[in-house]
């Protein structure tokens, strides 16, 4: 990978709280607590400060959405071309 280029999921840093991962991924968020303590969750899952949350590199697979290659020029063209229509 060239320098100034990271995939997606890199890009996305914040965990994804569980209740928007269950969302996401058509599971009851009520049921979702109960499926990762049985690993049967369809993502991966941590505990972070009591909290269950996922990366969104883990939700990206699980939702079968690639994860491309994106480059800091391409990112921050894109960003000044949307600046435009604002």
């Amino acid at each position: 990978m060239s320098p100034g280029a990271m995939r997606l999921s890199q890009w996305l840093t914040e965990p994804v709280p569980l209740r928007t991962v269950a969302d996401l991924l058509g599971v009851d968020a009520s049921k979702a607590p109960g499926l990762v303590r049985a690993h049967r969750f369809p993502c991966r899952v941590t505990k972070v400060k009591g909290r269950y949350v996922a990366s969104a590199a883990d939700v990206m697979q699980a939702m079968g959405i690639d994860d491309p290659i994106v480059r800091t020029g391409d990112l921050l063209a894109g960003a000044d071309f949307a600046r435009r229509w604002d």
